[in-house]
């Protein structure tokens, strides 16, 4: 419990999405790994572990982006967010037309693992910021309420 002249400290709900979603994407993309590198060898495992890499960056950066643009209008990062989920998908998209035909790597598991770590971590992010206390007004300090 916090005391009367003790200020509360705002819960920081984009590195609680991040926790969040980084979690449950990194178990979802190990055993995807696995599962492909024991299906369809190295060329399984290569095609998974560019998927993880892709997937990871693409949340991390779009997260970041949301997290420099928290104090502005609401709906500049609601377009913010929705920026950076194009981006994602984009991107995600593009590596797909890029390595359809790359023999060093299985489109199969890239593909496939790419869309288990995305659905795993947007889930993931979901449940964090549902779980985060946050505050919609600042509760009058001890200094406001004494002059009443």
């Amino acid at each position: 419990m916090l005391s009367q002249g003790e200020p509360a400290t705002r819960p920081d709900p984009y590195a609680a999405m991040l926790r969040g979603g980084l979690v449950p994407a990194a178990v979802v993309g190990v055993v995807a790994f696995a599962v492909f590198l024991a299906v369809d060898g190295a060329l399984g495992a290569a095609g998974s572990a560019l998927a993880i890499a892709v997937v990871l960056v693409s949340t991390v950066s779009t997260l970041v982006l949301l997290r420099r643009m928290a104090g502005l209008d609401p709906r500049v990062v609601f377009m913010g967010a929705l920026v950076g989920y194009f981006f994602k998908v984009m991107l995600l998209g593009v590596f797909l037309v890029l390595f359809r035909n790359a023999e060093w790597l299985s489109p199969i598991a890239f593909a496939v693992t790419a869309i288990v770590v995305s659905l795993a971590g947007t889930i993931g992010e979901v449940v964090a910021f549902t779980r985060v206390k946050t505050y919609i007004y600042d509760e009058p300090g001890a200094a406001s309420g004494a002059a009443r």
